[in-house]
C-alpha cells in the first residue's frame, strides 16, 4: 500500500507540474502593463538617458548584444569621472532588472521575471540593435567592439 501511495503521489506531482507548465506556456505577460512602480522605473531610465546618450555619442560607452551598457575603454574615462560613469551604468542595469521584476509582479506572476528579462534582451538584439545610431559602439558576443555604421534602419526620418 505504501508503495502505491508513493507512486500515486509521484504521478500527482508530475501531472501537476505538467499542468502548471502548460498553463504558464499558454499565458503571456503584458509587457506594457502600467503601475506606479513600473512608471517610476521607466521615468528613472528616461531621466538618466541624456547623460548616457552623451557618453554613447562620445564613444566612452558602448552597448552589448543584450542591451547592457559597458565602458568601451576604461583608460579613456578620466579618473575624476569614473565613479559617475560607473553609477550611470549601475543605475541603468539595476533599473532594467527592476523593470522586469515589476512587470512580472504586475502580471501576477513574479516567477516570470527571468522570462520577461530574456524577452527584452531578445527584442533588443533583434529590433533595436540594428537601429542604434551610426557612430555608437556595439560589442559582439566575443567581446569585440565595432562602430555602428549608417544604414536605412538607423537613419532618422526627415
Amino acid at each position: 500500500m505504501k508503495k502505491g501511495l508513493t507512486m500515486f503521489a509521484t504521478a500527482l506531482a508530475l501531472s501537476a507540474s505538467v499542468f502548471s507548465t502548460q498553463t504558464v506556456a499558454q499565458e503571456a505577460p503584458d509587457l506594457q502593463v502600467n503601475t506606479p512602480a513600473v512608471t517610476q522605473i521607466r521615468d528613472s531610465l528616461k531621466a538618466r538617458f541624456p547623460k548616457i546618450k552623451t557618453l554613447l555619442e562620445a564613444g566612452t560607452l558602448g552597448v552589448t548584444q543584450e542591451g547592457k551598457l559597458a565602458v568601451r575603454d576604461p583608460a579613456a574615462v578620466p579618473l575624476s569621472e569614473r565613479q559617475a560613469v560607473a553609477a550611470l551604468i549601475a543605475g541603468d542595469t539595476n533599473d532594467k532588472a527592476a523593470l522586469s521584476r515589476e512587470i512580472a509582479r504586475a502580471n501576477g506572476h513574479p516567477e516570470w521575471e527571468e522570462q520577461i528579462s530574456d524577452t527584452f534582451k531578445k527584442r533588443f538584439k533583434e529590433s533595436m540593435l540594428p537601429r542604434l545610431p551610426a557612430g555608437w559602439w556595439v560589442q559582439d558576443a566575443s567581446g569585440k567592439w565595432t562602430q555602428q555604421v549608417q544604414t536605412d534602419a538607423n537613419t532618422p526620418a526627415k
